[in-house]
């Protein structure tokens, strides 16, 4: 006997869910031999890195919340922009050729780089250099090839070789730059991680805690689609006398199409009949799941264009503890790549190609020009810093004559609160380059008096 109605298209419902909006399918070999790729406490072992590598990818592929948040990241940590220079002539010279040589190409790799960074939670960059004119070229290895880290016998946070997994054959080494080798081999590799426990050597991507929630929410959303579409199916129950049931089944065999016109006599009589499924509302437990989403995301809700029933008061409140995740995140990514310069400068110092550095402070030796995290936050910021000066010019006239103390504290205070903060060093500067300026127009300013005597 046939199943009813409504058992089939509860069958249905219920059936095989193959092809999810988000499904992960990562394909762990469980098999003994797995071990921790770091011997760390805090990291996990290597099938469960390759797992939530994997995972990752595939949410981020997939599911349009993972592929958006992770884009929000770059677009704020990139921008229209994100530019490296050094004041010191060498360097400067050197940073134009690498950033801009045609196998690097960085201005490309910027977003690449900052979405596998978000993705995995780590950078493998390998520095290859050509003997001839000691450039290097930056290439990656994606964290799911990393089969172990070696790090030095007296100091587990230095880490000074990599071992890359082959298709076949033993893994290939990698020794980073602080290697005793490092300096006689043509390639080094460098390690950079986010959301790094504590003890751990590897970090973790900032999808890791919303992958459950992201696979929850589509699931969800998949069954209220079929569930929709079981509402919206619907048989005709056609009741005939007993000896015309032959007959109508082979008329109505193929059903008439929409808009056609059926006639019948008073003893046929239809009816149709709807699925009665009962399936309750359920936006405050897809609302519920959107919220774990956006804590793990650490956006709010309106930045993935959900307003609810957010103002803009709300909405500007929500946005502070994001933007300083963002600006610290900008930050690491800026120290990246001042990093891959450095290393690779040095490379072509030891090749004898350029002149050696006379520091290795980084603070001292680049200069960032990044993208404004906040870019509302200027107008506010000149105004606070031109109500300050102009307090400060009508304190200034109140003294009965000029103090240098007094002039550098409304230096730091009008540069702080403009946004851009500045080290002693600058103010410094700017006071002995204008004593020199007096020095020298004083004698102009006395020939000039003596002339017109």
């Amino acid at each position: 006997m046939a199943d009813p109605l409504r058992i089939r298209i509860a069958k249905w419902i219920a059936g095989s869910k193959n092809g999810a909006l988000a499904s992960v399918t990562a394909k762990v070999d469980d098999s003994a031999g797995w071990a921790s790729l770091t011997g760390r406490p805090h990291d996990y072992e290597q099938s469960k890195i390759m797992e939530l590598y994997e995972d990752a990818l595939t949410a981020w592929r997939k599911n349009p919340i993972a592929w958006r948040i992770v884009s929000i990241t770059t677009d704020y940590l990139v921008g229209d922009k994100f530019q490296i220079s050094s004041s010191n002539r060498n360097m400067n010279k050197f940073i134009a050729e690498f950033w801009n040589h045609q196998k690097n190409n960085i201005d490309l790799r910027l977003e690449g780089m900052s979405d596998e960074l978000a993705r995995a939670g780590d950078l493998f960059i390998a520095l290859f250099q050509n003997d001839q004119d000691g450039m290097s070229y930056i290439r990656f290895v994606t964290k799911d090839r990393i089969q172990k880290i070696e790090t030095a016998e007296n100091d587990w946070e230095v880490e000074i070789a990599y071992y890359e997994m082959q298709n076949t054959g033993e893994p290939r080494k990698w020794l980073s730059p602080v290697h005793p080798d490092a300096k006689d081999a043509n390639v080094i590799m460098m390690h950079y991680s986010i959301n790094k426990p504590i003890g751990a050597l590897m970090g973790e991507g900032d999808l890791t805690t919303m992958i459950p929630w992201l696979l929850r929410y589509s699931r969800m959303l998949e069954d209220r689609v079929r569930l929709h579409w079981a509402i919206r199916a619907f048989l005709w129950i056609v009741t005939v006398p007993t000896n015309k049931v032959k007959e109508k089944r082979e008329q109505y065999r193929v059903p008439p199409e929409s808009g056609s016109i059926v006639v019948k006599d008073e003893s046929e009589k239809w009816e149709s009949v709807t699925p009665l499924l009962r399936g309750a509302d359920a936006s405050h437990d897809m609302k519920s799941v959107r919220g774990m989403i956006d804590a793990g995301s650490g956006y709010p809700p309106h930045w993935r264009g959900e307003s609810g029933d957010a103002n803009l008061a709300t909405a500007t409140a929500m946005q502070t503890p994001t933007e300083r995740h963002l600006l610290r995140r900008q930050r690491y990514f800026g120290y990246i790549l001042q990093d891959i310069i450095y290393q690779a400068y040095q490379r072509a110092v030891m090749k004898g190609r350029i002149r050696k550095l006379s520091t290795s402070d980084y603070s001292k030796l680049f200069t960032m020009d990044v993208p404004d995290i906040r870019r509302s936050d200027n107008e506010a910021l000149a105004k606070s810093a031109k109500s300050l000066a102009d307090a400060f010019k009508i304190m200034g006239g109140q003294l009965p004559g000029k103090s240098e103390t007094f002039t550098r504290l409304l230096m730091k205070l009008v540069f702080r609160n403009a946004g851009e903060p500045q080290a002693e060093k600058v103010i410094d500067d700017i006071f002995n380059e204008a004593k020199l300026d007096k020095t020298e127009s004083e004698p102009e300013e006395e020939e000039k008096e003596e002339k017109e005597e």
